[in-house]
């Protein structure tokens, strides 16, 4: 990757396999456990803005970029119910830090904000988040794990609400919670995903077959997001969303 990554701006967050330490071989050697174990590879070949946003090294952070403040979180570890990603008893994962704490200081001084930096995206979704992200009206939720594409109308406690949303789920003005899209289909040497075998009520778009990337276009009133096939380069799901308004009722 490191021909890419020299070239290309990025940014990481945290997920299941950066927790390393899962082959029997590595299970067994103290000195690979010590290496691999707790992502601490992941936490040593990577340097995000953990310190400037009194994060935890790269488990939590956020940033600005342009109209959009970004509060990347992690659905590892550090929370109530967070998965273990435990493979023996003797690899234990996390103790970073206070993450529902930090999650909603970062939230509480982003929304104050808006004026300047309208838009507040997070990544990774946890029921144990949904009530901060409900109260500092984040705007959209990103996420990844599964390999495949869903876009979901806003939606809050699992039911859709559908103020602003256009007949045909392509205009979002205005919308009252926030819009979560999964967008994990960019490549896997497994393959896709096994697609879901029940989709969710709320539900725009889907896509369970087809490689692809996402893309955004923001300003201070209006975010583009287009879903990307690999193969062909065309745009096979996109929507619009307006924000005039600076608070929701």
């Amino acid at each position: 990757m490191m021909s890419l990554m020299s070239r290309v701006p990025y940014m990481v967050l945290v997920g299941n396999h950066e927790a390393e330490c899962h082959s029997p071989r590595c299970q067994i050697s103290r000195k690979k456990r010590n290496a691999l174990g707790n992502y601490t590879a992941y936490n040593t070949r990577f340097k995000m803005p953990y310190e400037e946003s009194s994060g935890a090294l790269n488990m939590w952070h956020s940033f600005d970029h342009g109209p959009i403040h970004f509060t990347s979180i992690s659905s590892e570890t550090d929370y109530p119910g967070a998965p273990t990603n435990r493979m023996t008893l003797w690899v234990k994962n996390g103790d970073f830090g206070d993450q529902l704490s930090w999650i909603e200081a970062d939230l509480k001084k982003a929304h104050a904000n808006r004026a300047n930096v309208p838009w507040i995206f997070t990544a990774l979704i946890q029921a144990a988040f949904e009530e901060l992200f409900l109260k500092y009206e984040v705007d959209v939720v990103l996420a990844g794990h599964k390999h495949y594409y869903e876009r979901e109308l806003p939606v809050a406690n699992s039911k859709a609400v559908m103020d602003g949303v256009s007949d045909d789920y392509a205009v979002y003005d205005n919308p009252q919670a926030p819009v979560h899209i999964l967008t994990g289909g960019a490549g896997q040497v497994e393959g896709m995903s096994e697609p879901p075998s029940n989709t969710a009520s709320w539900n725009a778009a889907s896509d369970y077959e087809h490689f692809g990337f996402s893309m955004l276009e923001a300003n201070r009133t209006t975010l583009v997001w287009k879903y990307v096939f690999s193969a062909d380069q065309s745009v096979r799901d996109e929507f619009v969303m307006h924000k005039t308004d600076t608070e929701r009722p």
